[in-house]
């Protein structure tokens, strides 16, 4: 095996594509978006991409060592393996990460890592070291994520009947005295964004502002992203940027008027942008993130089931 730490656009684009870790996060059009330096490093046997990893840079040039503003899943991918037994399999794909790692830990001094949440197999980073910790070890971070999976249900009407009986409430009563369209203002996000911080008391700066716009307007314009706004007398009271790479969408950003949360604006933009990606022929929604005390609960009331994964930091 070698590796690979400039992989070319096009070529990793195509492995991401294929890999079961996939997300639009790692995609070079959500990465270009986010206006700082990244490595995409693969590991391949001389014919194919085995692994890839994509390591982002702070404005300082050293690998980032949290997790980047907006960004989700942010990891170490594997090509597909799933038609092989899982006898072979596993202990395949524990090589191939292993050489990875030792390879990644050569490059950076220090790194992170957002693990997707359907790579479950963690003891590649567990046992790095295993024997001679003091020569360096992996840090792993349990989080969860709120999915809610198509094959779960018949319909849109069954799915809605799945839901908590006041989020049912808030939809119908948006459903009347509210109008919703799509737009392409990343301005009216925004500005409702930084209300929302500011509500909380939390002063958000013009670079996170920018960030957002800059998500906003390469989603729309890539045409990976919808957004999605509630209006009252052609004023905005919510919306919801979500985004998709063909099996999975992403809320990434919602906000709402806080003066009109009451109306059940976001609510009902949430359940359509569900409808929509069923209907759309993705295999499921991600809310991204059920981290928080202050808006797990909500995600969870649309009748998501928590999914485990892992953020890996590795530094000297």
């Amino acid at each position: 095996m070698e590796i690979n730490f400039s992989e070319n656009k096009d070529a990793w684009n195509e492995f991401v594509d294929g890999s079961p870790h996939r997300s639009i996060f790692v995609k070079t059009c959500f990465l270009d978006a986010l206006n700082v330096k990244y490595d995409l490093v693969t590991c391949s046997d001389g014919r194919e991409i085995l692994a890839g990893v994509v390591i982002l840079f702070d404005k300082d040039g050293n690998p980032m060592q949290s997790v980047h503003k907006f960004t989700q899943y942010q990891g170490l991918l594997l090509a597909d393996n799933s038609k092989i037994l899982p006898h072979s399999r596993i202990p395949h794909e524990f090589k191939v990460v292993e050489f990875l790692i030792a390879g990644l830990v050569s490059k950076y001094k220090k790194f992170y890592l957002c693990q997707h949440w359907r790579f479950n197999d963690m003891r590649p980073f567990q046992w790095y070291n295993y024997h001679e910790p003091e020569k360096g070890t992996f840090k792993i971070q349990l989080r969860y994520a709120p999915i809610i999976g198509k094959e779960s249900y018949c319909g849109f009407e069954k799915f809605l009947k799945s839901v908590r009986r006041n989020r049912k409430r808030e939809y119908q009563r948006a459903k009347k005295d509210l109008t919703f369209d799509n737009i392409k203002d990343e301005k009216v996000l925004d500005r409702l964004h930084g209300e929302v911080f500011k509500r909380q008391g939390i002063e958000r700066s013009e670079k996170d502002s920018m960030l957002v716009r800059s998500i906003t307007r390469k989603a729309l314009d890539g045409g990976f992203g919808s957004l999605k706004c509630a209006t009252k007398n052609d004023v905005p009271l919510a919306v919801l940027l979500s985004l998709g790479d063909g099996r999975t969408s992403f809320f990434l950003f919602g906000a709402a008027e806080p003066g009109e949360r009451d109306q059940g604006g976001y609510t009902y933009l949430s359940v359509q942008a569900i409808k929509d990606a069923f209907e759309n022929g993705c295999a499921e929604v991600d809310i991204v993130g059920a981290n928080s005390p202050n808006r797990s609960d909500y995600k969870i009331s649309f009748n998501a089931e928590l999914k485990p994964y892992f953020e890996v930091f590795y530094g000297k």
